[in-house]
């Protein structure tokens, strides 16, 4: 197995074996069932059971399956709306109801969903070491994190007639690989994880840095190989990547 953390003791996925659900073979905006479906099937043996009982024997099939049986489904959150749609593909919640209805199947226990901001009494280094632990705690148990990525554009606003920070993209990856545990004082963390736009391992870093969102509450990411909402920045305009939230068992 690839290793990134050269000297650092890690925690890894416990089905190395497994090939990534690539979403472009279906929609472009079917982040969300790919990553369950890789989450899944990076997963112990017991978490593999609800990806082996999707029928399909390639990307597309499988994604259609789960979008036919659970992401047309009308939204418990958002009235009228249902949980998928190609425009704007799955929120966070909707996703951890598809994932919980998919695990009741197996009689696995319930994942749990956490948006992941800093409270006022929280220094960043805090928030990092909180977030990794999440990572760390699924892991351990056999499932695979499922972790929501958003990048923030500076720019206008006609309701505040002002400039501010404004979510403008969103995506589900999977982390496979992360070190084992940060110090306490640590400001990054390194990552391995699955883009499910390509179907691609990839490599990256959470870190406390936000730049100049200087009052973000979220952490920042850098993933150099990911083009996460790059075509909807504008010209001249400033972007990060955040860490925002995390679907998991802990």
């Amino acid at each position: 197995m690839h290793t990134m953390l050269c000297g650092e003791e890690l925690i890894s996925a416990a089905n190395q074996d497994a090939s990534p659900t690539n979403q472009r073979r279906a929609y472009g905006n079917a982040c969300g069932p790919a990553a369950l479906l890789n989450a899944f099937h990076y997963g112990s043996e017991k978490w593999q059971r609800p990806y082996n009982a999707i029928p399909g024997d390639d990307s597309k099939s499988r994604i259609d399956y789960v979008i036919s049986k659970w992401g047309l489904t009308q939204s418990k959150h958002i009235k009228g709306v249902q949980r998928w749609n190609q425009q704007q593909g799955i929120n966070l919640v909707d996703l951890h109801d598809i994932a919980n209805e998919m695990c009741s199947y197996h009689w696995l226990p319930k994942v749990k969903y956490e948006i992941l901001t800093r409270k006022k009494s929280e220094q960043p280094t805090d928030l990092l070491k909180h977030s990794h632990e999440r990572i760390t705690k699924s892991l351990k148990k056999g499932l695979p994190p499922i972790i929501c990525i958003r990048r923030y554009a500076y720019r206008n606003s006609k309701e505040l007639k002002s400039k501010s920070w404004w979510p403008i993209s969103a995506h589900f990856i999977v982390i496979i690989e992360t070190s084992k545990s940060i110090e306490s004082n640590a400001d990054s963390y390194k990552i391995k994880y699955v883009d499910p736009y390509g179907g691609y391992i990839r490599e990256g870093t959470i870190h406390t840095d936000t730049a100049s969102f200087t009052d973000s509450p979220f952490l920042g990411a850098t993933l150099p190989s990911a083009s996460i909402g790059n075509s909807l920045v504008k010209e001249g305009e400033k972007s990060i990547l955040t860490y925002s939230a995390i679907i998991g068992r802990w």
